[in-house]
């Protein structure tokens, strides 16, 4: 039978071990909280970049840098002071497809003579530099003069000259001037109303409803050339894509505050970009679904579970995964450490060193064939990608499920499947950085012009950001592209081929400051 005095130690222990468990408890709340105090204070108050403090390049190698320190102090004696002289920076050249204007200087009549012997001087040479000089925009109206003809015989018969094509009809808006505001606003990301204000410096009264109907016509004109670049985006073997939030405030039965999605889609090559904006109300599978519903090939994107529900809904679409977006995770965990922190020594600094070596085998290959590029992936990235699973395998069951790093290797453990496919081809990158920075112009645009006001002006954004992106991409002036697209179409008659008009279908060189 049980004494007082041992019941009395058997309940103390059961008290213990509960505030053991409490104690432990806490002590993981207040790890948590320490971690997204460490966080936000960094978010808040650290670089913005995603590169380590003092790093050169994303992706030097911290093994490599330790290896060429330890062969100079070998090869170096210890009484030879290294010296190290700092280039000089040096301006670059400005581009020779500037225009020119050729100012000569020259000496007073009176100096002519050599100092000298008395001789007349004579030219042997000259002195060139070159200054930059901004001429700002300026209006011009052309006058369109049409000759009319009449018979003095019978004096009914009369005869005009026709009307040239317009971009839009009984409209004064030229090829030039509509080029001028799209690339304003959905190339530089300037607002209509604040184009009105720079018309109106150059003495031009046009209201910002003009400028918006304006860009409704224009994109109805280029519709043609929207859809030719989707039929080109969708015969490619690889796409990227993503998504961002969109308002408008007049869509049928939908409130204003209701969120839209531009959805974006971009081929994974970097020869020859395509880029698409589209326009949907909501952000499910099925806006995807629809536009690559007669799709084969590869998809590159984030791990939103609506491309995986896509995916799975059809079978010809081979899924594959972003390790940047992986890598950003690993990232957030270490700038969650305290700051004595070591990146070679820190768990979340272990797998971003391995991701460093699967990004300087990217840069190694990024000019290589698809052939080579897959063989590089097989022989050098599959080892570091072993070893990257072996080490999630292995930290999985000691690391908090909702601290940083848990959540981060839950996440690249949740996507391992569609982040080792890219070994598999060379036809994919190692990250969809490519669409993000394609869908980049339309947020920055968005902070400027907050919405839209109705669908129709959101697809006409889509078809507009989609053309003046590609241009760029392509190497074109997108100034200079859409003038001479503006000029052309009109006048060609209603289903014509309009694939010759494609960004990289015309060289660059033929329109730069063709205007």
């Amino acid at each position: 039978m049980m004494t007082p005095d041992a019941h009395e130690l058997k309940s103390l222990q059961k008290q213990i071990a509960r505030l053991e468990r409490q104690k432990h408890d806490l002590q993981k709340k207040v790890n948590w909280f320490e971690e997204q105090f460490r966080l936000l204070r960094h978010k808040q108050y650290g670089p913005s970049s995603e590169r380590f403090e003092g790093q050169q390049a994303m992706f030097n190698e911290v093994e490599e840098a330790l290896e060429a320190d330890a062969e100079a102090q070998e090869e170096t004696p210890d009484t030879e002071q290294i010296t190290y002289q700092r280039k000089k920076p040096v301006r670059r050249p400005l581009s020779k497809d500037l225009p020119r204007q050729r100012e000569v200087h020259d000496i007073p009549e009176e100096e002519k003579q050599c100092d000298c012997c008395g001789g007349e001087l004579h030219v042997i040479g000259e002195d060139i530099s070159e200054k930059l000089d901004i001429v700002p925009a300026r209006a011009t109206v052309i006058e369109h003069v049409r000759l009319k003809y009449g018979c003095r015989g019978c004096e009914t018969g009369v005869k005009t000259a026709p009307v040239p094509a317009s971009p839009i009809p009984k409209s004064i808006a030229t090829p030039g001037l509509l080029a001028w505001i799209t690339v304003s606003k959905y190339g530089d990301a300037l607002p209509l109303y604040r184009q009105v204000s720079i018309l109106k410096r150059m003495d031009v009264e046009i209201s910002r409803a003009t400028l918006a109907n304006w860009m409704l016509r224009t994109a109805q004109l280029l519709e043609p050339l929207y859809e030719a670049l989707k039929e080109q985006l969708l015969k490619q073997p690889a796409i990227m894509a993503d998504e961002t939030t969109v308002q408008v405030l007049k869509e049928e039965d939908r409130e204003a505050t209701a969120t839209s999605y531009m959805w974006l889609y971009r081929n994974a090559s970097h020869s020859q970009p395509v880029i698409i904006y589209e326009y949907q109300k909501g952000r499910g599978s099925e806006h995807p679904l629809t536009f690559l519903q007669d799709y084969r090939g590869y998809l590159q994107c984030d791990g939103y579970s609506a491309y995986k529900k896509l995916a799975k809904l059809q079978p010809g679409i081979t899924l594959v995964g972003c390790m940047a977006h992986a890598r950003r995770k690993f990232k957030e965990a270490y700038d969650s450490l305290p700051e004595n922190k070591q990146l070679a020594t820190s768990k979340p600094g272990q797998i971003l060193t391995l991701i460093r070596k699967l990004y300087a085998i990217e840069q190694r290959v990024r000019d290589k064939p698809p052939t080579e590029k897959c063989l590089s992936r097989q022989n050098d990235a599959r080892p570091v990608m072993d070893k990257m699973k072996a080490w999630l395998e292995k930290q999985a069951p000691k690391i908090t499920p909702k601290s940083k790093l848990g959540e981060a290797i839950r996440y690249m453990q949740n996507q391992w499947v569609y982040l080792e496919r890219y070994l598999d081809s060379g036809l994919v990158d190692i990250d969809n950085n490519a669409s993000e920075r394609a869908i980049k112009p339309f947020v920055m645009g968005r902070k400027g012009w907050l919405f839209s006001d109705t669908a129709a002006g959101a697809r006409s954004s889509a078809i507009l950001y989609s053309l003046v992106e590609t241009a760029k991409q392509n190497g074109h002036e997108p100034y200079a592209w859409l003038r001479h697209v503006l000029a052309i179409l009109p006048s060609m008659p209603k289903g014509s081929d309009v694939t010759g008009l494609l960004p990289m279908n015309i060289e660059p060189q033929s329109l730069r400051y063709s205007h």
